[in-house]
């Protein structure tokens, strides 16, 4: 029995991990950081949230299938993950958008989006998308205790977020120090088409 619950830890481990360095858990909070001029601390903090919603929609959902079984799991492949794909294209063709109407070349201090509204639909695009593969985990894991469902969700949790915030964190570094001086008035549209392309990614491998 030991060895089979450190086998349920050692899992949602590695499954969120892995999970947490597919490129739109982290790499478009570097991006929108550089393009709405975001500090390093503001963009941890809002992948932070996003984090967070992403993995306590992860441990409801893993909750209901403890519950229910594993059936209600085609619904985040035919639904919900489709859908955040889309939040992020839709996303990153705004951005295209704006920076094509913007009207001056370098109005570095007007911000086209509001906070607000980026939060919310990176918030969106992550809880939409909750883990997958880590599902039957807390569906073997309702054998034992509530309390060993709450171990792995605070797993869970911990692995994602802390590996999204590192990632992002290094992303960001590497996006601020590229010199886009020569192409300074097409960021957005830059920025907007790399979304974009993650998104179409993500609809098709997940």
């Amino acid at each position: 029995m030991q060895q089979t619950i450190i086998s349920l830890i050692g899992a949602t481990f590695i499954i969120a991990l892995t999970h947490a360095v597919m490129p739109n858990h982290w790499m478009p909070f570097a991006l929108i950081g550089k393009g709405q001029k975001w500090s390093l601390t503001k963009t941890i903090c809002i992948t932070a949230i996003a984090g967070l919603g992403h993995s306590i929609a992860t441990c409801i959902l893993g909750t209901i299938i403890a519950l229910l079984g594993l059936h209600i799991a085609k619904y985040t492949e035919t639904i919900a993950e489709p859908l955040a794909a889309s939040i992020l294209i839709i996303l990153g063709i705004a951005f295209i958008i704006i920076g094509r109407l913007r009207p001056c070349k370098h109005n570095h201090n007007h911000s086209n989006f509001s906070d607000k509204t980026i939060v919310i639909s990176l918030f969106m695009m992550l809880s939409c998308s909750p883990c997958v593969a880590v599902l039957p985990i807390f569906l073997a894991a309702s054998r034992y205790s509530w309390g060993m469902l709450a171990l792995l969700s605070i797993i869970l949790s911990a692995t994602t977020v802390s590996s999204m915030l590192v990632l992002t964190a290094l992303a960001y570094s590497g996006v601020r120090k590229i010199n886009l001086c020569r192409i300074e008035h097409y960021e957005r549209e830059i920025i907007g088409g790399i979304l974009s392309v993650i998104g179409v990614i993500f609809l098709f491998v997940h």
